[in-house]
């Protein structure tokens, strides 16, 4: 005689409802994706799409230019580009921009705000070559045969890897840093007044104040604000007007030296007559040998 297995009435209708219910959550949930990715494609497609772009911070390049390296059209989706991309495009392919920031402005502007950079100095290098450079440290053009005499001229900076739209490097990093230091200084204390910077020997650095009226022997990059705001000070307060020659920087405690150009010439002279006299003992030793 066989068992007979008795069957729950409640809880046979309780998987039922357990598999119903399963049943449904599936169905909402592929109804939840399919919504998501139909109003993704409706926003990719039809939504959000770029009507207009705001370019502003250009007057050496046209709206026209700026979107052609960026490689923008009215076609274009507000969500589908990549804005980071988009600047590098922007400064690779225009040099005399150096800095650019792309954004989003809802519902369906693009905007773009350039700015321009301006020639800043001019830097020899490789003996006979000259390379224009931005306030920021990029160049602006390279493989010049002869100085643009309009802008700083800086000389002894042993750039490296010269090439157009990069920033300036040096096999000495120490320089790159002094320079863009001194740079800072320079606009700040005394805008437009140093003529060059002679950075070959980074512990003796010297500049030209006022179109060569003043040559100033600046001497390390130690304390450099002080020593320029303390140069800049004694050649405007304490020199004549139209005084020329040469400033020594000694130290803080000794304070400065300034020789003017009648006591340069004669110092000069003096240490040719030195040089001379040691030049003819020596020639009158061997001689007597």
């Amino acid at each position: 005689m066989q068992d007979v297995v008795k069957t729950n009435p409640q809880s046979q209708k309780r998987r039922k409802k357990r598999r119903r219910h399963g049943n449904r959550s599936l169905y909402y949930l592929m109804i939840f994706i399919f919504i998501v990715v139909f109003l993704y494609i409706l926003s990719r497609t039809v939504f959000f799409k770029v009507e207009s772009y705001d370019i502003s911070g250009n007057e050496r390049y046209s709206d026209a230019e700026i979107l052609a390296a960026a490689g923008l059209s009215d076609s274009e989706n507000l969500y589908s580009i990549d804005l980071s991309a988009t600047e590098q495009k922007i400064k690779k392919t225009l040099i005399y921009i150096d800095d650019v920031t792309v954004s989003r402005e809802l519902p369906s502007t693009i905007a773009i705000e350039v700015t321009e950079s301006e020639e800043y100095a001019c830097c020899q290098y490789e003996g006979n070559r000259y390379a224009v450079i931005s306030r920021t440290g990029r160049y602006l053009s390279t493989e010049q045969a002869d100085p643009n005499e309009e802008l700083l001229q800086v000389y002894g900076l042993d750039l490296i890897d010269v090439s157009l739209g990069d920033e300036f490097t040096s096999s000495d990093d120490n320089k790159k840093t002094i320079i863009m230091n001194l740079f800072d200084v320079i606009d700040s204390i005394c805008p437009g007044k140093i003529d060059y910077i002679d950075i070959t020997d980074r512990t003796d650095i010297t500049m030209s104040y006022d179109g060569g009226r003043i040559i100033i022997d600046f001497g390390s990059s130690l304390d450099y604000e002080y020593k320029m705001r303390y140069l800049i000070t004694i050649i405007e307060a304490n020199l004549d007007a139209d005084a020329s020659g040469r400033l020594i920087y000694i130290s803080s405690s000794s304070g400065v030296s300034f020789i003017p150009d009648e006591g340069l010439e004669e110092l000069e002279q003096s240490n040719d007559m030195a040089e001379n006299e040691a030049e003819d003992e020596e020639a009158s030793e061997e001689t007597e040998s």
